[in-house]
């Protein structure tokens, strides 16, 4: 993997994303010494021949093309104090900046709207979003919360709640329902609920139907552990997937994109211990895709 993302660049213009490296290597793509390399990260011995069949089209990101522009402002803030700052995150924004200097995210347009506003700019990040999930993202704008935010997230002393539209189940389904299924991921960074827990890391996640909808279901998805495309492999594992999904879930032509929003994080503020519920608007897109379902909502 290292000897391939460092003359991949040259090649194909920009960094490409490790998943699709990795996918590349995983198809057999990769020769050393005649013979296919099918395993990421295995060592190399001096003088070995290394070959490598590259299809450049294959190792551009697919959504790079329909990243969203954002311009950070004050209408996008959802609290604001000396030491922390949520904000409300769009859809079709990477959170963290890419290995593609050019691509848009979050992070970078906070950093820049910090520095026109005179403040600090040293952010810590300790949450992600898919780049089509929308909803509050948590920053920390002082070091002296830094530690204890870190602390927060990392025991699960952070709540967080997701609503996402899904399919409509076959059965009818209860209130509540709790899903644990460890989780793992594969060779092509696709993450998988795992037959082997020994071989996985444990994740669990409540479920709560909020509305039953004649063409959908809107359901709260609640997060106990933070394991990657936690919510999105857990509701598709329960019969549930998220519309608009085009990897777990189901693709809809009404769906523009993954209609999964981070709602509302609840925690106590790292400095002054005081409660905090911070949450996210629902976007336009996301209001419109329920009016379409027949939500009172929308």
């Amino acid at each position: 993997m290292d000897l391939l993302e460092s003359w991949l660049p040259a090649l194909t213009g920009a960094a490409p994303p490790r998943a699709r490296v990795r996918a590349m290597v995983a198809a057999g793509a990769v020769r050393v010494d005649g013979v296919a390399l099918r395993t990421p990260g295995r060592p190399l011995r001096v003088g070995q021949l290394v070959e490598a069949l590259v299809r450049r089209a294959a190792l551009r990101p697919g959504t790079a093309a329909s990243d969203r522009a954002f311009i950070m402002s004050e209408a996008a803030v959802v609290f604001r104090d000396r030491w922390l700052l949520a904000v409300s995150k769009p859809p079709g924004l990477p959170t963290h900046a890419t290995a593609d200097p050019r691509r848009p995210s979050l992070v970078s347009a906070v950093e820049s709207w910090l520095r026109r506003d005179g403040g600090a700019t040293a952010l810590g990040v300790h949450q992600r979003l898919d780049r089509d999930t929308s909803g509050v993202v948590l920053f920390a704008t002082d070091p002296a919360a830094n530690p204890e935010l870190a602390r927060a997230f990392a025991s699960g002393r952070v709540a967080k709640t997701y609503l996402a539209l899904t399919v409509r189940p076959a059965g009818e389904l209860a209130g509540e329902l709790r899903i644990e299924a460890p989780l793992a991921v594969g060779a092509s960074g696709r993450v998988q609920v795992a037959r082997r827990r020994d071989a996985a890391l444990s994740a669990s996640t409540l479920v709560v139907v909020r509305e039953r909808l004649r063409r959908a279901l809107l359901v709260e998805a609640r997060p106990r552990t933070g394991r990657k495309h936690q919510i999105r492999v857990h509701l598709a594992h329960a019969g549930l997937e998220v519309l608009g999904d085009r990897l777990y879930g189901l693709h809809t032509p009404w769906a523009g994109r993954m209609m999964l929003h981070a709602w509302r994080v609840e925690l106590s503020h790292p400095v002054s211990g005081r409660r905090l519920v911070l949450e996210s608007p629902l976007p336009s897109d996301f209001r419109e895709a329920l009016r379409w379902a027949g939500s009172r909502e929308g």
